[in-house]
């Protein structure tokens, strides 16, 4: 079986999340709608691991209190999206290469969570992780279809 990469999962729940707190729907609609979609390339991104991962860091913004938690999201997917773990920058373009390709091994939600929380604690810090203003997924032309599912219209039937 195939699974989606760990920065794809990391993206989607924290865009989950922030559409959730901005917008009036519940955030199984938006892990619904954004799972049906997802699912066509990643089995493994059911809408219960989305939005239960999206929840635990809402969970955790909320428990460490900061007034900027959106930013941390924010924050989250451009450094999900520009750089790997090891903090070099993701490569996006190369002879038959697809950064959406799916991988061998599954990520877990506590494995998200985990990134999360330790690069919140890192932007808290005050460390150089800030995204530039006009940054956007649809800005890079290989995530044009990552881009689709997370700016994907979300209706209240959704929810069901």
């Amino acid at each position: 079986m195939l699974y989606a990469p760990d920065w794809v999962l990391s993206v989607v729940c924290a865009k989950i999340a922030v559409r959730y707190v901005l917008g009036d729907l519940p955030i199984e609609a938006f892990a619904n709608r954004m799972s049906r979609d997802l699912t066509k390339k990643y089995p493994d991104c059911k809408p219960e691991k989305l939005y239960g991962t999206a929840e635990d860091m809402l969970f955790f913004l909320a428990e460490i209190e900061d007034e900027d938690a959106l930013d941390h999201c924010y924050q989250f997917v451009y450094n999900s999206v520009m750089f790997d773990q090891a903090g070099r920058r993701r490569r996006m373009k190369g002879l038959f290469f697809d950064p959406l390709s799916p991988v061998k091994a599954p990520t877990s939600s506590k494995e998200i969570l985990s990134k999360f929380r330790v690069f919140t604690f890192r932007s808290r810090a005050g460390t150089s992780l800030c995204a530039p203003e006009d940054w956007s997924v649809r800005n890079i032309n290989e995530l044009k279809v990552l881009a689709d599912i997370l700016e994907v219209h979300v209706s209240f039937e959704d929810a069901i």
